[in-house]
């Protein structure tokens, strides 16, 4: 059902893919999205799925027959408050860990640090994920 309690800010992100049901599966499985709503013809690049990452974050995930080798996005960065086992959850779907979480300390322009605790990982169809749990 398409439902969301945001008003003001990003309705979605569009990620196209070459296997929509693999990748619309890794994102409910893996990544604990919920199935919002689905549209278009089997098979054809308007067949699109819309998935809520919490709190109305729509990732919308279409099917595409263009030729390229991974997901369309440099990355997408999921907020996550148990890093280990949202990656063990993630790979269990069929994500690749891209190395170990690594804690950063990062100095903004305005002087704050931002720490967080982050880790990629590779999705199924090639797109890139990076969790981030605020510390």
């Amino acid at each position: 059902m398409y439902t969301t309690n945001k008003r003001i800010g990003i309705h979605h992100v569009c990620l196209k893919t070459c296997d929509l049901a693999r990748t619309v599966a890794f994102y409910i499985e893996g990544l604990g999205a919920r199935f919002v709503v689905e549209w278009g013809t089997d098979e054809g690049n308007d067949h699109a799925v819309l998935v809520d990452l919490g709190d109305g974050d729509f990732i919308e995930i279409f099917q595409s027959n263009e030729s390229f080798s991974a997901g369309k996005w440099q990355h997408v960065a999921v907020r996550t408050d148990d890093i280990e086992s949202s990656l063990v959850k993630a790979e269990a779907a069929g994500g690749i860990r891209k190395g170990q979480p690594l804690d950063a300390d990062i100095p903004a322009h305005s002087g704050e640090i931002v720490r967080m605790r982050f880790c990629f990982l590779e999705a199924p169809c090639g797109e890139m994920i990076e969790f981030i749990q605020d510390r």
